[in-house]
């Protein structure tokens, strides 16, 4: 793979990390006013006719009748164990657990996904990326002091995160030879037409009462616009980069969460929080240092701007 491919792809998944915050930041706001699964099987759903409608309009869906039985079946893969299942699970999980100790497991996302990349990938794994995830670990389960116990909500919690894992690591493998917006489709597509369909059948009242209100649909096809930014980045940052790292990299969410509480919400920011951003920013500027990123900018912008001699 190329320096410059990488490049590009740990700068999506920078974005991807910006955009990931936001998203968590607003879907905190909007579960006040929205059952959880209502709200995640709508905006999931909304958020599949989006890339729907990218490739109508880009003239791009007749690369569907080119896709091999084997590619159908993968893609299909993904939008099960990726837009469907494990948001049922998490959200569901969530009525048994406390949110904050749902979101400490989900974190463990990096953890799975290094693993199996190790395994499944062969991503080779430098000294920079080891000290980044020790960083990251300790921000994650020493400031955030996760209680884990083995209850119905954990197991729910943990069972999404792993599916998610094995997500990014097919979705790897397909990336090699699709496009990223043909896998958004399907995982999307799929995946929030199966949640869709399940809430209609177990929550139809609820749902009926939450589409009618004007006020719901905005934050619906708010949070809905958001998150179709965010898995279009996410699948571009996968599509260049390392699985490992970038899922490292979207670590750098929970600091943008934090930014975000204390600025908007009125949340006042413990000093483990202001711990755990520290490190975790910190872990993600080693990325960005050790993987030229930040270098080739410094350099860029003395090229471009070069200093006045006397």
């Amino acid at each position: 793979m190329k320096k410059s491919k990488i490049t590009k792809g740990i700068l999506l998944a920078f974005l991807a990390s910006i955009i990931s915050g936001i998203a968590i930041f607003y879907s905190k706001i909007s579960v006040v006013k929205i059952p959880p699964l209502i709200l995640t099987s709508s905006r999931n759903f909304y958020v599949g006719i989006l890339f729907l409608l990218l490739f109508l309009f880009s003239g791009k869906l007749h690369k569907l009748k080119k896709l091999s039985k084997k590619q159908l079946v993968l893609l299909s893969l993904i939008g099960l164990i990726g837009g469907a299942l494990p948001f049922y699970l998490f959200f569901t999980g969530l009525q048994y657990m406390p949110a904050i100790n749902a979101n400490l497991i989900q974190k463990t996302l990096f953890i799975w996904v290094a693993i199996l990349s190790v395994i499944f990938l062969k991503e080779k794994l430098n000294v920079s990326y080891f000290i980044s995830f020790a960083l990251i670990f300790i921000a994650n389960f020493f400031f955030g002091k996760l209680s884990f116990g083995l209850g119905r909500g954990e197991i729910m919690i943990l069972s999404a995160s792993l599916l998610w894992s094995v997500e990014n690591i097919l979705a790897k493998k397909v990336l090699k030879n699709i496009s990223s917006e043909l896998v958004g489709l399907f995982r999307m597509g799929i995946g929030g037409s199966l949640l869709m369909m399940t809430t209609i059948l177990t929550n139809r009242v609820n749902l009926i009462s939450t589409i009618q209100h004007s006020s719901n649909l905005t934050i619906i096809f708010v949070g809905g616009s958001i998150l179709f930014f965010y898995v279009y980045t996410w699948y571009k940052a996968l599509k260049y980069a390392p699985a490992s790292l970038v899922t490292l990299i979207l670590s750098f969410a929970v600091v943008v969460g934090n930014i975000l509480n204390g600025s908007f919400a009125g949340v006042k920011l413990l000093p483990k929080d202001i711990y755990a951003s520290l490190l975790i920013g910190g872990a993600t500027l080693l990325i960005l240092f050790f993987s030229n990123v930040i270098p080739n900018l410094i350099r860029n912008l003395l090229n471009r701007f070069p200093l006045s001699r006397e």
